[in-house]
Parts: C-alpha cells; sequence; structure tokens
C-alpha cells in the first residue's frame, strides 16, 4: 500500500500564481523543510500557463536536440580545461569530422585519452594481482600501455607487412 507524503494544490488567477497549497500528513523533518524552501525559491516568479507543457532542448533555437549542440557543449566544458594543448584541441576537433564508422572513432577517442584496458591502466585501478606483471605480452620489455600498443607495435607491425609484400610487387625503375 502506497500513502502519500502530501498532497498540493497550484491556484492560479488569470495565469499568473497566487499560491501554493500543500498539505502534510505528517509534521516534516528540518532537511525536508529546507529542501521545501528551496523549492518555493526556485518556484517563486513562475508564471502558471493552461497550454500543453513540451520539451525544449536549450542549445538549439527551435529547441530541438541535434548532436551538433550537445557536442559543440561538451568541447566547451572541455576545451576550458587548461590540461589540453592546442594540437590535442585540434585532434579531437578533426576526429569526429572523419567519416570513419562511429565505432572507430570511439575507439581512437579511448585511445587518445588512455581509457583502453591496458595493464598500466589496470594497475593503476588495482585491477591487476600485486604480484602480476605490467610488462607487454608481445615483447615483454617495456610497460604495456595505449602508446606502447598503439604507436610502438603498430608501426613495427605494418613495416614488416610492407616489407613482406614489397616482396610480391615488381616495382619498375
Amino acid at each position: 500500500m502506497i500513502r502519500r507524503l502530501w498532497w498540493g494544490r497550484w491556484v492560479f488567477f488569470l495565469g499568473l500564481t497566487t499560491d501554493w497549497s500543500f498539505h502534510w500528513r505528517r509534521q516534516l523533518f528540518v532537511w525536508e523543510e529546507e529542501i521545501l524552501v528551496s523549492l518555493m525559491e526556485d518556484l517563486e516568479g513562475m508564471v502558471g500557463s493552461q497550454a500543453e507543457d513540451e520539451w525544449r532542448w536549450s542549445l538549439e533555437d527551435t529547441g530541438g536536440f541535434t548532436v551538433k549542440s550537445a557536442y559543440d557543449k561538451l568541447e566547451e566544458l572541455v576545451s576550458s580545461d587548461v590540461l589540453w594543448r592546442v594540437e590535442d584541441k585540434r585532434v579531437f576537433k578533426g576526429l569526429w569530422k572523419t567519416p570513419a564508422p562511429s565505432r572507430v572513432v570511439v575507439f581512437a577517442c579511448r585511445v587518445l585519452l588512455d581509457r583502453i584496458s591496458t595493464k598500466d591502466n589496470l594497475a593503476l585501478r588495482n585491477v591487476l594481482p600485486s604480484e602480476g606483471s605490467v610488462l607487454c605480452v608481445m615483447c615483454n620489455r617495456v610497460e604495456e600501455s595505449s602508446l606502447h600498443l598503439h604507436y610502438d607495435l603498430a608501426s613495427l607491425l605494418w613495416l614488416r607487412l610492407m616489407s613482406w609484400l614489397d616482396g610480391f610487387f615488381y616495382h619498375s625503375s
């Protein structure tokens, strides 16, 4: 059985708010009274209307949601961070404009932000056992990091692949 803690009525006259009338089933706790005071301050000056409610996205003049407006707002919030270099901002701005599939763009973003589950990140978050090695499983020489996996090893792999493919192609001089 659900009991209402309160019931209220919003009294308005000609579209103007005149009164909020609350009737509580029990005495309010102090913290509830503080929340009520805060609510009443937020509601002060509100004008009532008989119009139907609607959702509006405040970042667009049309009121409709767009991914671009959300991205621009997030970019504005992130770009105010002093930790970002100009080159980083340029890379991230261009990244989302590439014709690559979205999952590739998201993966690239995660690599650039160092959010890949590499051994160094897992050790940082205490996910790996304390006696576990953070060395790269491929080379077993350096710490496994996003930079090492996606730059050092990837470069080496592409160089070896190109040298292997070079034997299959005839170069005319």
